[in-house]
């Protein structure tokens, strides 16, 4: 029956990996239908904790989006990048991993990803350099931001082992910033100069590539102040949970990021005049409802198969883990890249962890290889990216994708969470 169950969720995999997008959800759907009505599998518990923290948060950045906000960040972006174009392919990557830090989803990359694009075509870069390390530093970040599903999972976890919130931040951020210089650093020795590259030529040539399209971003009158009220939001977060034992309450971190998110949304709705009506309607908010649809979907059928046989993966896997906890990080590393989400491979993975015993430090120094979402090139993010570059710098024969595994996302999102979790032990070690 293990077998069967371990065919069934590998097959629900591939097929969501050929649908993609949504479709990573209905596959989801399909597999636990036939877990539940065919081969018996008691229903699992639905992953209610990480799709409220998501629903929330981007609940908050749909208004701000509506307020002007995101436009008002893009052109802070391009600004910087546009002012300082011999530094792309380190500014790119760090530009996303704070957008995510500071918003706690990856989606809000693909705001200045056109930007990205722009600014490398302009200045003779590969486009796939700079695009593919700010994809790869989107989805590091949510493992460093205080309102990500996936640290209020990994927070609410170690905090019953005595972990404060700054102890943990400490210890995450760190290595998921050490993580994105890495894979900054990879990505931009990937392929050659654009002016080197006889596809990208050719490309550009056939579609007319027009150079030094920039033009000039008109602001809302409400986007900065909608940007601050945002930020105001997270920084009440992240003083709530710094100061949680000074203050004395005993709100806990899902909990804490909905209730603050909501009333975010309510501020900037009525002091930067957005319609409520529109909300519903923001792109920002339709990839999130897409994204609430893939977790549900194929994070509830794993709890579901794995919970089925939890016992027996608490008795092989806790002794072996317990005598290489570095061996955390593979784990992590391998049920993200199954699962595409950051949030799911954390309501999954971290109550197993901590019920096997392993200790707070292993925890939060693997914590960062929850975001190997570019094994595939199809991650939303990703796909973004490759469609985003009109110069065919993601076409070429060696990181075309041709063979799942050889596009630009691939060794510098690996190489990066290889060389980051020693770093993150060696954190842990002296922090905690």
């Amino acid at each position: 029956m293990v077998i069967l169950h371990v065919i069934l969720l590998l097959g629900t995999i591939m097929l969501a990996a050929r649908w993609g997008g949504m479709g990573v959800g209905f596959a989801g759907g399909i597999g636990l239908a036939i877990a539940v009505f065919i081969l018996g599998v008691p229903a699992g518990s639905p992953p209610v904790d990480v799709m409220l923290i998501i629903l929330s948060t981007i609940l908050a950045l749909s208004v701000m989006q509506l307020a002007g906000g995101m436009d008002y960040l893009v052109i802070l972006t391009e600004k910087l990048l546009r002012h300082h174009p011999g530094y792309l392919n380190i500014l790119a990557p760090a530009v996303t991993f704070i957008l995510t830090v500071l918003s706690g989803t990856g989606y809000t990359a693909m705001s200045v990803m056109n930007v990205i694009q722009e600014v490398a075509k302009d200045n003779g870069i590969r486009p796939s350099q700079p695009l593919s390390s700010a994809v790869v530093a989107s989805q590091l970040g949510i493992t460093a931001s205080p309102i990500s599903a996936a640290t209020a999972i990994m927070y609410g976890t170690v905090e019953v082992m005595g972990v404060s919130f700054g102890d943990a931040m400490l210890v995450v951020f760190p290595t998921a910033l050490f993580a994105m210089l890495i894979a900054a650093f990879i990505a931009s020795r990937q392929g050659i100069k654009l002016a080197d590259d006889p596809v990208c030529q050719k490309i550009m040539q056939e579609n007319k590539i027009v150079i030094n399209k920039h033009t000039e971003r008109v602001v809302a009158p409400g986007a900065k102040s909608s940007v601050i009220l945002f930020l105001l939001g997270v920084l009440f977060v992240v003083c709530m949970l710094l100061f949680k034992p000074i203050i004395g309450h005993a709100i806990n971190s899902r909990d804490l990021i909905i209730i603050t998110m909501f009333v975010v949304s309510t501020i900037i709705i009525f002091a930067c005049k957005v319609d409520m009506k529109e909300v519903k309607n923001s792109p920002l908010f339709k990839s999130g409802a897409e994204s609430l649809v893939v977790v549900l979907g194929i994070v509830w059928l794993s709890s579901t198969l794995i919970g089925a046989h939890i016992e027996e993966i608490k008795t092989g896997a806790s002794d072996v883990l317990r005598t290489w906890p570095m061996l955390l990080a593979a784990v992590f590393f391998c049920t993200s890249a199954m699962l595409f989400s950051q949030g799911a491979t954390s309501a999954l993975l971290m109550p197993i962890a901590a019920s096997i015993g392993i200790g707070p430090d292993a925890i939060l120094a693997s914590f960062v290889a929850v975001s190997a979402l570019y094994i595939t090139n199809i991650y939303p993010t990703t796909a973004f990216a490759i469609a985003t570059d009109d110069t065919g710098s993601f076409l070429s024969r060696r990181w075309n994708g041709s063979r799942i595994v050889n596009h630009p996302f691939f060794l510098p999102g690996c190489l990066s969470i290889i060389c980051s979790v020693p770093f993150g032990f060696l954190l842990a070690r002296i922090i905690l």
